[in-house]
C-alpha cells in the first residue's frame, strides 16, 4: 500500500501517531467517564455534607432535564431510551443526557455553524440570479401535481435548488464508479472538491491522490475534507498538513479531542466529488478499498455512486463550499464567490447537457432541526403508488419511518426491502432484524444479500423517482450527522437504478416468517434488549 509523493517512513511514522492519540482519547475520556460516575456514586452512598449538598442539586437539575427531554422535540424512541435511563438512575441517566445526547445547540454553537447557512443562502440568491434557479412551478406541476410540494420542500430546507438540463449516470458498483472518477479528475481544469467521511490509503485513494498532486502542481484549486473521526484509524496524525504541503488544501472536519463534547456525535458523513462545477459525484462509496471491492472484509461490497453532469452539479458545490466555510472559519463568502463556481462558468458547449428528468442534491444538517433526510424518505413512502424499493445497510427505525414503510405496504403498494446477509456490526445487524416481525406482518418484502454486505442507500418509488446518497436509515445518519443525497425524478438513471434492485434481489436471501420464527429464543431476547438503546447506535 504505497502513498505517492509521501515519504514511506514518514507515513509509518505519522500512522504510529495515530494509534497512540487514539489510545490516549479514548483513555482520557473512559477517564472522564469514570469520574463523573464516581462523584455521584459517591454522592448517594455515602452521608457527606458536600457530597449531600451536590446530590440533592443534582436532584432538581435532573428533574429539569426531564421535563426538558418530554418537551423536546426530538423523537419519541429517543426520549423514551434517556428516561429510562434516568428512571434507573436519574441523576446519571441526567448526566449522559447532557453530555451525550442535548441535541439543542448553545447560541455559541450555532454562532459557529452560522457560515453554512450564510453560504448556501449566498450560493442560492447567486443561483437564483445567474438563471440557474428551478423549474417553475407550472412546469413541474403538469408533469405530476403531487410532485411540486415535494419539490418545494427539498429546495426551502436543504438551500438547494432543482435543476433540469443534467445528465445523469448510476454506477451499482464502486469499482465502476472508480475508473470513472479517476477519468473525470484527469480532465479537470479549475478546480477539484472533496468531501468524504473515510478516506484511506490504497489503490482507491492512491489512485486520486497522485492525480490531486499534479493538479495542484498545475495551479488547479484542489481542496479535500474528511471527518476526523471517520478518518480516526485510516489516516495518520497530521496528514492534512502532509496534504498542504503538496499544494492541496486540506482540513479536518471537527478534530478529535479528548474531552466529553456533544459536537463529537454530530460528524460529517457526506460523500461529494465535484469537477469544475459541471461534473460532481456522490452517493455510498467512501474512498477506500473495500467500497471497491479491492479489498475484502465482509463478502462482496455491494455499493453505488451517482454521477452528474450538468446544472444539476451546482447543488454538489454549495453543499462543500457551505461545509468548507465552516471548517476554514470563512464567513465571508459572496454572491460573486459562488458565481465563480457555477456550472456554466467552466463548462464549453460540448460540456452542457441535456438529460432528461429532474434532479434535484439535498443535505440535512443536525443544528438546524430539520430533519430532512428522514422528511424525504416518509415522504416518498407515502407517494409510492405501485412499487417502493429500498437498500440500507442498517435498519434502525423510528417510529415514523416504521408506520411510513408499514403503511405503503398496507396500501397495497409492492415494497421490497434490502438488506445485508453479512454484517460489519454484529450488534447492529441484529438489531436490524429486530424489525423484521413487524414489517413482514404488514407485507413487506425483506431480501437479505447473501453475497456480503450492502452499504448503498436508496429508494426508488413507481419507476420514476429515486434518491441515492448518504443517509442511513439509523438514528445517526437521521438526526446527528450532516448528511447528502440526490433526488431523481424520470432521468434515464432511474432505469439502472431498477436494474439494480431487481438483479440484486436475485442474488438474496428472502425472508419470512418461517425463518424469523425459527430464531433461537436467546438471540430474540437480545434483540429486544438491543431495541432499548436503538436511538442511541
Amino acid at each position: 500500500m504505497s502513498t505517492p509523493n509521501i515519504d514511506k517512513t514518514t507515513y509509518r511514522h505519522l500512522i504510529s501517531r495515530t494509534k497512540i492519540r487514539t489510545a490516549i482519547i479514548v483513555l482520557i475520556l473512559l477517564i472522564e467517564v469514570a469520574a463523573i460516575t464516581t462523584i455521584i456514586v459517591l454522592g448517594q452512598v455515602y452521608n457527606v455534607t458536600w457530597l449531600n449538598v451536590l446530590y440533592y442539586i443534582a436532584e432538581v437539575i435532573s428533574m429539569v432535564v426531564a421535563v426538558r427531554i418530554i418537551n423536546d422535540r426530538t423523537d419519541p424512541s429517543y426520549k423514551i431510551t434517556w428516561l429510562a435511563f434516568m428512571i434507573v438512575n436519574s441523576i446519571l441517566g441526567a448526566t449522559f443526557y447532557l453530555l451525550f445526547a442535548n441535541k439543542k445547540f448553545s447560541k455559541k454553537e450555532k454562532n459557529f455553524n452560522a457560515p453554512i447557512l450564510k453560504a448556501l443562502d449566498v450560493a442560492m440568491k447567486s443561483n437564483e440570479a445567474n438563471g440557474y434557479a428551478n423549474k417553475k412551478e407550472e412546469e413541474l406541476n403538469a408533469l405530476d401535481p403531487d410532485l411540486v410540494n415535494f419539490i418545494h420542500y427539498i429546495n426551502k430546507y436543504s438551500f438547494t435548488d432543482t435543476y433540469s438540463n443534467t445528465e445523469t449516470t448510476y454506477f451499482a458498483w464502486g469499482e465502476e464508479a472508480f475508473p470513472v472518477m479517476l477519468e473525470k479528475l484527469k480532465k479537470a481544469k479549475d478546480y477539484i472538491f472533496l468531501e468524504y467521511f473515510i478516506i484511506q490509503p490504497g489503490l482507491f485513494w492512491d489512485s486520486i491522490l497522485e492525480i490531486l498532486i499534479e493538479k495542484a502542481a498545475k495551479g488547479v484549486d484542489v481542496r479535500v475534507l474528511y471527518d476526523d473521526l471517520g478518518c480516526i484509524s485510516t489516516l495518520p496524525v497530521g496528514y492534512d498538513l502532509e496534504l498542504r504541503k503538496k499544494g492541496i488544501k486540506c482540513y479536518r472536519y471537527s478534530p478529535i479531542k479528548p474531552f466529553v463534547d456533544i459536537r463529537m456525535n454530530n460528524r460529517d458523513h457526506r460523500k461529494i466529488m465535484v469537477i469544475d462545477g459541471y461534473i460532481g459525484f456522490t452517493g455510498g462509496i467512501n474512498i477506500a478499498d473495500e467500497y471497491i471491492n479491492e479489498i475484502v472484509r465482509f463478502g462482496k461490497w455491494k455499493d453505488n455512486a451517482i454521477m452528474l453532469e450538468g446544472d444539476g452539479v451546482f447543488g454538489l458545490t454549495n453543499l462543500f463550499l457551505s461545509v468548507w466555510s465552516r471548517v476554514t472559519g470563512d464567513a465571508s463568502m459572496t454572491e460573486t464567490d459562488f458565481k465563480r463556481y457555477l456550472p456554466a462558468k467552466h463548462a464549453s458547449d460540448s460540456h452542457v447537457k441535456k438529460g432528461n428528468g429532474y434532479v434535484a442534491v439535498y443535505g440535512s444538517l443536525p443544528f438546524t432541526y430539520e430533519t430532512v433526510g428522514l422528511n424525504i424518505y416518509t415522504m416518498l413512502c407515502y407517494k409510492a403508488k405501485k412499487t417502493l424499493d429500498i437498500a440500507t445497510p442498517y435498519l434502525i427505525l423510528n417510529k415514523e419511518m416504521e408506520d411510513a414503510i408499514c403503511q405503503a405496504a398496507k396500501n397495497g403498494v409492492r415494497v421490497r426491502l434490502l438488506t445485508p446477509h453479512i454484517p460489519d456490526k454484529r450488534m447492529v445487524f441484529e438489531l436490524t432484524r429486530s424489525y423484521y416481525k413487524m414489517l413482514l406482518k404488514c407485507g413487506v418484502e425483506i431480501y437479505e444479500y447473501t453475497p456480503g454486505f450492502v452499504h448503498a442507500k436508496m429508494f426508488l418509488v413507481d419507476g420514476v423517482m429515486a434518491t441515492v446518497g448518504t443517509i442511513n436509515l439509523d438514528y445517526r445518519s437521521l438526526f446527528l450527522h450532516s448528511e447528502n443525497g440526490c433526488f431523481l425524478y424520470k432521468t434515464d438513471s432511474i432505469k439502472d437504478i431498477q436494474k439494480d434492485f431487481d438483479n440484486t434481489f436475485m442474488v438474496s436471501e428472502k425472508m419470512n416468517k418461517e425463518k424469523y420464527n425459527a430464531t433461537k429464543k436467546r438471540t430474540v431476547f437480545l434483540r429486544y434488549i438491543l431495541r432499548i438503546f436503538a436511538p442511541l447506535m
